[in-house]
């Protein structure tokens, strides 16, 4: 007998503790169902960055040559893009293709350009 009240006493207490888990409202709405007006940072910042990507569509679609470039740094990494710069650098990668950076030029690629 002893066991069974155990048993019911663990049971009453997992029950109890999932019901007092559970939030009484869910988040963001009031009792009323109706939505709160909270900001959403995420909804601005994505519209943001939409609105940037459409003026670099619209400036580089008027002349289709003009493309933007990616920049990197020397010592940065980088890989063999299209649109790909490394300043007065050039993209340089080990004998398998990977952990490509932008280096100094050698003497004879000088001697190229």
């Amino acid at each position: 007998m002893g066991s069974k009240v155990l048993v019911m006493l663990l049971a009453l207490a997992l029950v109890l503790s999932v019901v007092m888990a559970q939030p009484l409202l869910e988040e963001g709405r009031e009792e009323d169902g109706v939505q709160q007006a909270e900001p959403d940072y995420a909804a601005d910042l994505l519209e943001r960055l939409l609105a940037r990507t459409q003026k670099r569509d619209d400036v580089a679609g008027s002349d289709p040559i003009k493309r933007w470039r990616s920049c990197i740094r020397r010592g940065g990494m980088c890989d063999h893009r299209p649109n790909d710069c490394c300043y007065n650098s050039s993209c340089r990668c080990n004998l398998w293709g990977t952990n490509c950076r932008c280096q100094r030029m050698g003497i004879f690629q000088q001697w190229g350009k």
